[in-house]
C-alpha cells in the first residue's frame, strides 16, 4: 500500500521502463524509482553465495556465460589498483599480492549489463559493500564493546570471512559463536588456529590441510603464526560481518563439527578433546 501510494504521489509510474532492474533492500523508494526508470533489458542475474572467495566468484561468471564478460577479465577488474582511490575502505596496501581486496567483493545477486564488462561487477559489489559498511556501522566498529576491541573494517572483513567459511549454516548462533572464539584468543595471543585459512594459501576449499601441510610456514597458516591472516580469505555476508560486529560475550576458546553436522564449543583443551572423542569430527 505504501509503495502505491508513493506512486501516485510523485507521479513516476507512466516513466518506468521495461526491462531488469538491479533492486536491493538497502534502497529507498526514491532509489528505487529511479531504477524503475532506467531498465536494460539485456541484464542477466548472477548470484554471488556469501563465504567464496574471489576466484570461486570468478567460476561463477564463467558458468553464467554473460556476453563479453569472462572470469578472467573479472579478476583482473578486482586487481586494479585504482579502485582504492574510489572507495576509501579499501586497504591502500594489501598484503595479498594475489587478490589486494578479497573480503570486498560483497556477495548477492546482481543485474549485470553486458556493457559495462567485468569493471561493472566490481563496482557494483564495492557499492553494495559501502552501503552495508555506511558512516552509522563504522562507527559502532570503532567503539570497543564487552565482548570485543575497538576494530576497524578490515579486521572484520577478516574475521567475519573466517566465520563464513567456518561457522554452520543451519545454526544462527554458530557464527557469532565462532567469532567469539577468535576474538578470545587474540585476546590472549593464542593462535587462531583455522584450517580454513590455510586452505586459502593453499589455493582450495578443500579437502583438509594434510599433517604436511599444517606444518608448512605459510602466511595464512594460523596454527604457526599468532594473529590475523594476512588478508580475508572469502567475501563475507551480512550475517557473518553482523556476527563479528556483535559477538557475544563467551569464555569459548575451542569449537568443532561433529560427523552430524553439529558445532560443538568448548572452553578447553580437556573439553575440547573430551567431546571429540564423544562426538567425532566432521572429517573422520
Amino acid at each position: 500500500i505504501a509503495w502505491d501510494v508513493f506512486e501516485r504521489a510523485t507521479g513516476a509510474g507512466p516513466k518506468f521502463q521495461y526491462g531488469d532492474f538491479n533492486l536491493n533492500t538497502n534502497m529507498s523508494m526514491s532509489d528505487i524509482v529511479v531504477a524503475l526508470q532506467h531498465g536494460h533489458p539485456n541484464e542477466k542475474r548472477l548470484t554471488f553465495k556469501e563465504g567464496f572467495p574471489i576466484r570461486y566468484q570468478a567460476q561463477v561468471i564463467d558458468q553464467k556465460q554473460i556476453p563479453g564478460i569472462t572470469g578472467a577479465a573479472y579478476i583482473a577488474a578486482a586487481k586494479d589498483p585504482a579502485l582504492a582511490a574510489t572507495y576509501n575502505f579499501l586497504p591502500q596496501q594489501s598484503s595479498n599480492a594475489d587478490f589486494p581486496y578479497e573480503g570486498y567483493l560483497y556477495p548477492d545477486t546482481y543485474l549485470v549489463d553486458p556493457a559495462a564488462g567485468a569493471k561493472g561487477i566490481v563496482a557494483a559489489q564495492l557499492q553494495q559493500f559501502g552501503a552495508i559498511f555506511n558512516a552509522d556501522l563504522r562507527a559502532q566498529i570503532a567503539k570497543a564493546t564487552p565482548s570485543r576491541p575497538a576494530e576497524d573494517v578490515r579486521t572484520i572483513v577478516i574475521l567475519a570471512s573466517m566465520v563464513d567459511r567456518e561457522a554452520n549454516d543451519k545454526s544462527p548462533t554458530d557464527r557469532g559463536n565462532v567469532c567469539s572464539v577468535y576474538y578470545n584468543r587474540l585476546a590472549i595471543n593464542m593462535p587462531l588456529g583455522v584450517d580454513a585459512t590455510l586452505l586459502y594459501g593453499l589455493g582450495r576449499l578443500t579437502p583438509e590441510p594434510t599433517g604436511t601441510e599444517l606444518a608448512q610456514p605459510n602466511p595464512w597458516n594460523t596454527r604457526q603464526h599468532a594473529g590475523l591472516p594476512p588478508s580475508a580469505i572469502s567475501n563475507p555476508g551480512q550475517a557473518a560481518i553482523n556476527a563479528c560486529v556483535n559477538p557475544p560475550k563467551t569464555d569459548y576458546l575451542f569449537y568443532f563439527t561433529d560427523r552430524q553436522g553439529t558445532t560443538h564449543f568448548e572452553t578447553n583443551q580437556q573439553q575440547f578433546d573430551s567431546d571429540v572423542a564423544k562426538y567425532g569430527t566432521s572429517g573422520s
